[in-house]
Parts: C-alpha cells; sequence; structure tokens
C-alpha cells in the first residue's frame, strides 16, 4: 500500500490539510472570542458551515457520482483557500460577515470534499488493503487533530492570527498541489437530463432499498451511535472533567489519552479484522465504548477518567475503520458519492443534537447521571441491536432447513 502513489499523495494532502483546519479552528475561536460577546451566537456562526452542508449534501452526493473525483478534491481545495482571503478580510476589519463568509465556503467544499474523498480510497487502493487504508486515514487526521490544535495553541501566544491563518493557506495549498498529481483512471458518469431534481427525500428513496439489502452496512450504521454519543459531547465533558478535578491540566492528558489510543486501535483493526469483521466483534467492540461511558461515573478520580478516555479511544480507533471499509465495499461504488454526502449530512445533525442534549443534561441533572445513562442507552441499544441480528439468523437458518431437497 505504501508503494502506492496515489495513496501517498490523498494522505499527504489529508495530513497537511487537516493540520491546517485544526489550526483555523483554534483561530475561529479566538477570533469570536474577541469580536462575539454572546456564546449563543458564537455558537450559531461555527456551525453555519454545517448548516449549509446540510442543504447540499443530496445535490453533492449525486455530483460526485457523476463527476471525477480528482476534479471535486481540486475544486473544493481553490474554495478553502478563497476562504481564507475571507478570513483575512475578516481579520483586517473585524467584521463578523466576513467569516460568515469563510465559514460558508468552508463548510460547502467540506460537504463535497469529504465524500469524495471516502469515494476515492477504493478507487486507488485495492480491496484487500481498504481497512489498512481506512486505518491510516483515522490515524492521520487523530494525529493532525493533536498537532493542529497544539500549534495553533503555540502560535496564538506569539503570533497574529494572520499569522495562524497563513499556516492554515499553506496547508491547503499543500493539498491542491498533491491532488494535481494523483492519476486516476475513471471516466464521468453521463448525466440523465429527464432525471428528477435531486433532494434529500429523493436520494433517500434511492439509496434506502440498496442499503436495505446489506445488512452489515445497516447494522454498521447503527452501531456507530453508542461513539456518537461519546464524542458529540466530548469536548463538554473534558472541561466538566477539570472542574470535577480542580485540575486544568487533565483537558490535555485526556485528550493525548484518546489520541494515542486511537493509533492503538487502527493498528489492532488491521491486524486482528483484515479478513473477517465478524459482527459478534464489532458488537464487542461497542460494548466496550458503553463500558467506557459508565466508567465515567469515576471521573473524579483521575486514573478512572484516563482509564475511560483511553478505553474509548481504543474502541473508536478499531471500529471507525472496519466500519467504513464496510460501507465501501458493500455499498455499490455508482452510489458512493450519494451514501457518504447523506451519512455526513446525518452525522452533522446527529452531532449537533447530542451536543445540545449533553449540554442540557450537564446544567440539569450533572455529569454524573448524565454518564450513567448515555452508558445504559448504550448498552440496551446494542443488545436490541444483537437480539434482532440473532433473532433473524436464527429464522433464516431455520427456514434453509425446512427447504426440500
Amino acid at each position: 500500500m505504501w508503494r502506492n502513489r496515489n495513496f501517498i499523495l490523498l494522505m499527504f494532502g489529508l495530513a497537511v490539510s487537516s493540520t491546517g483546519l485544526w489550526v483555523g479552528i483554534i483561530g475561529n475561536l479566538e477570533f469570536l472570542q474577541k469580536n462575539v460577546e454572546s456564546s449563543f451566537l458564537q455558537a450559531l456562526i461555527i456551525l453555519s458551515g454545517f448548516l449549509v452542508g446540510i442543504f447540499l449534501a443530496p445535490m453533492a452526493g449525486r455530483v460526485i457520482d457523476r463527476s471525477i473525483k480528482r476534479n471535486i478534491l481540486i475544486y473544493a481545495g481553490i474554495a478553502r483557500c478563497i476562504a481564507i482571503l475571507f478570513m483575512y478580510m475578516a481579520i483586517s476589519e473585524n467584521s463578523v460577515w466576513w467569516m460568515l463568509a469563510y465559514t460558508f465556503v468552508i463548510g460547502i467544499s467540506g460537504t463535497f470534499s469529504n465524500p469524495a474523498m471516502q469515494t476515492m480510497i477504493p478507487l486507488i487502493v485495492p480491496k484487500k488493503q481498504l481497512l489498512e487504508a481506512n486505518s491510516v486515514n483515522v490515524n492521520i487526521f487523530t494525529g493532525a487533530r493533536i498537532v493542529g490544535t497544539a500549534l495553533g495553541g503555540v502560535m496564538l501566544v506569539g503570533m497574529s492570527l494572520f499569522s495562524l491563518y497563513t499556516v492554515t493557506l499553506i496547508s491547503y495549498v499543500l493539498l491542491l498541489i498533491s491532488t494535481f498529481f494523483i492519476k486516476v483512471d475513471e471516466e464521468p458518469k453521463k448525466v440523465d437530463k429527464k432525471a428528477k431534481k435531486e433532494n434529500f427525500i429523493t436520494t433517500i428513496r434511492e439509496l434506502y432499498p440498496i442499503v436495505r439489502k446489506q445488512p452489515m452496512v445497516v447494522y454498521g450504521i447503527f452501531l456507530l451511535m453508542p461513539a456518537f454519543l461519546f464524542l458529540a459531547g466530548f469536548n463538554l465533558m473534558v472541561i466538566e472533567i477539570s472542574e470535577l478535578q480542580d485540575n486544568p491540566g487533565i483537558k490535555g492528558i485526556l485528550y493525548t489519552t484518546e489520541g494515542f489510543c486511537v493509533f492503538i486501535g487502527t493498528f489492532l483493526a488491521s491486524k486482528f479484522f483484515k479478513d473477517n469483521p465478524k459482527l459478534t466483534y464489532m458488537f464487542a467492540i461497542t460494548f466496550i465504548i458503553a463500558t467506557a461511558q459508565t466508567t465515567l461515573f469515576l471521573a473524579d478520580h483521575p486514573m478512572m477518567s484516563i482509564f475511560s478516555f483511553g478505553l474509548f479511544g481504543l474502541a473508536a480507533g478499531t471500529l471507525f475503520p472496519v466500519v467504513t471499509t464496510i460501507f465501501q465495499t458493500e455499498v455499490p461504488s455508482d452510489y458512493h458519492g450519494r451514501f457518504f454526502s447523506i451519512k455526513g449530512m446525518v452525522d452533522n445533525i446527529i452531532f449537533q443534537a447530542l451536543m445540545l442534549l449533553t449540554g442540557l443534561f450537564l446544567d440539569t441533572i450533572g455529569f454524573k447521571y448524565m454518564v450513567i445513562g448515555f452508558g445504559a442507552i448504550s448498552f440496551l441499544f446494542v443488545t436490541i441491536i444483537m437480539v434482532r441480528h440473532l433473532t433473524t439468523t436464527t429464522r433464516k437458518k431455520g427456514k434453509s432447513v425446512a427447504l426440500p431437497r
């Protein structure tokens, strides 16, 4: 796989652009803190890019399926570079409106580039190496998150916001250059001018019968929910734990521990689940995630909080590449763009809803009761799915035995 020139270029672009993205996120928070007093307005501005992406996702999926993926990545890369110019204007004029334009463009480019990258990986990597490739993908994004946030924090101490966004711009330019050198033999699909206009409803109707025939895909979608429940409130829980322990330094330890364990999890995934990602393994991994949630009840003890976040990182690092590989192999390639676009859109909606729910519970029932509740919900959720799977499997075996010879 590491001899695959296209894959190396794609991962290099992902590494530098993701690092730049996280540096930019640190800059976004600093700019908003200086120019917007209301926390609610700050949240709305940050979420505005996601909201634009939600509306464009069905169209983006159709465009990606019909077009050459490399071209999609190039256009998205150009849009990211233009977005930084808007941010320069926002800084020079202390204008939130220019930042809003920046957020919109970044959100639109991500709506096209993220699913396009997911659909390109199966085009440049052999099927037997897909799990390893997805593990590398998760590792790079996790490493970029750690390096990018640390770099952004350090730069804010002694450098201006202009310098910080210049680093982000350089990373986007490097992504764009590396994308130009990717060579994939791919023919654009013919456009049916008589086809119905694409929207969320028509896309769902088109995808539903395809996905329904692939039980591994359906189970994979549902088994990600407990992980989302943990990830959506990740930052809020880290802040709450630091207050419980009266230790600001625990935040960095928790982030580092989770990221390091993600690396270990992706290694385990590529090592042990490469040939046969059975559902029983996925159920076990999700039960570990539920356990990590529940053990946060003891998060006022430093070692237990570190253990919980490490356990989650280990399980999430194993689960995500396996599930992504299932999506890429089980869903027909002609539908990859639409599937990953709609999935990304739904994921964003779920994340925002769960993040608001986490904040509500922290203000009402408190941290300890919340994590116990989330853990119980995750255990119950996975148990129901597992029982349904076992019941369906038993019924199918019974029917096959009853058939006449």
